[in-house]
């Protein structure tokens, strides 16, 4: 700095305006390249929170296919157990499948599923159910289940089947 300070007093007065406006010159273009920097680590820090985002979805929804084979051998079973001989009821043989039905439902809790809500007398959210039938009944209004429909971590990849009313009747 005492260098440049001698250099502009032992300059002529033309020179030292010559020298004022490159040195302006020099600060603006320093703020420009600052600015740039601080543009391009912010966009690397978005990169990297996207890239960490998406890798977090990946391992998620990774799995979703199998999990959907999974969730029909589940339906199957579950239907199996809704049509057990009522003797069977309090038999051990069936008192281990109620068991393996346990140990499904924790499973697919632990990988993020859960059923979508699905009730005869609520209205159908196009997002979350399908209407297979309709029937007579007020517009819109659930009137049957026929299967559950299922999320993966809060994304819907099953939707539940339902027949619903089309307004006639109600």
């Amino acid at each position: 700095m005492a260098d440049q300070d001698d250099a502009v007093q032992g300059a002529e007065p033309g020179e030292t305006q010559d020298l004022a406006s490159v040195l302006e010159q020099l600060k603006v273009t320093k703020e420009e390249a600052d600015a740039k920097v601080l543009r391009a680590l912010a966009d690397l820090q978005n990169a990297k929170k996207r890239m960490e985002e998406e890798k977090a979805s990946f391992a998620v929804f990774a799995n979703q296919m199998l999990i959907l084979k999974v969730l029909d051998i589940y339906e199957n079973y579950h239907r199996l157990m809704t049509h057990k001989p009522a003797d069977l009821k309090m038999d051990e043989w069936h008192k281990g499948f109620e068991l393996v039905d346990e140990q499904f439902k924790k499973f697919l809790e632990q990988q993020g599923v859960s059923m979508v809500d699905a009730k005869a007398g609520s209205m159908i959210d196009p997002n979350k159910h399908e209407a297979v039938m309709s029937a007579d009944g007020k517009d819109g209004e659930i009137l049957e289940v026929f299967s559950p429909g299922y999320e993966l971590s809060g994304r819907v990849i099953k939707t539940a089947k339902v027949k619903v009313g089309k307004g006639v009747n109600e």
